[in-house]
């Protein structure tokens, strides 16, 4: 059945399906027959994308939309598809993540070179890199972004002011509990992330 949205006509009208994207708008045929495998390879990939999909939901505002959707503009897509394109197999069928496979961001800003991790106290951490990026005009604008995540798999920005040119950060881990650290560099002006680096704070 089609509907009307600010508009535009959405949905399925007698044999075609129209669609409308990033501006443009769409109109395929109605296929004759849906196929549905339920082999258990298919119901394994099903349960993957929902676990991906899952993660995206609880992370929308905070990690989603200002850090994927810029990059998948660029590929014309959303960033919660980006981010199930390149995770899904991160997850599996259960549910649960193995954290080694995970994506947390995209982008070719140029990876935490070289990061390492030293006690700077007792209840403080210091990470600590390389300011080796392949663009010198634009590292001084690169951002240090830091992420805490539990094993509900929430996300949460961590306040941080350093910058890639600083080549350390100083953490107060007594204020925070999370399971896992990510970190990664942000250029606000380009919209465009780097690699992320995770670590295990189990």
């Amino acid at each position: 059945m089609a509907s009307i949205k600010d508009k535009l006509l959405t949905g399925l009208v007698g044999p075609v399906i129209i669609s409308h994207r990033y501006g443009k708008t769409y109109i395929r045929s109605k296929p004759s027959k849906v196929k549905n495998p339920r082999t258990p390879g298919q119901m394994k990939q099903r349960g993957k994308f929902k676990a991906a999909s899952r993660f995206v939901s609880l992370n929308l505002d905070e990690l989603i939309r200002p850090y994927w959707n810029p990059e998948a503009r660029r590929n014309s897509m959303s960033g919660q598809n980006l981010f199930c394109k390149l995770n899904t197999h991160a997850f599996d069928s259960e549910g649960y993540l193995n954290i080694k496979r995970l994506k947390f961001t995209t982008g070719n800003l140029g990876e935490v070179n070289n990061l390492w991790l030293e006690m700077a106290g007792d209840t403080t951490i210091r990470f600590i890199w390389n300011n080796n990026s392949r663009d010198k005009k634009t590292s001084e604008e690169n951002q240090f972004k830091l992420f805490g995540m539990n094993l509900d798999l929430a996300v949460k920005e961590l306040p941080c002011d350093a910058i890639r040119e600083n080549e350390s950060f100083v953490l107060d881990f007594k204020k925070y509990a999370f399971s896992y650290l990510f970190c990664f560099f942000w250029n606000p002006q380009l919209q465009l992330a780097s690699n992320s680096e995770w670590i295990d704070c189990t």
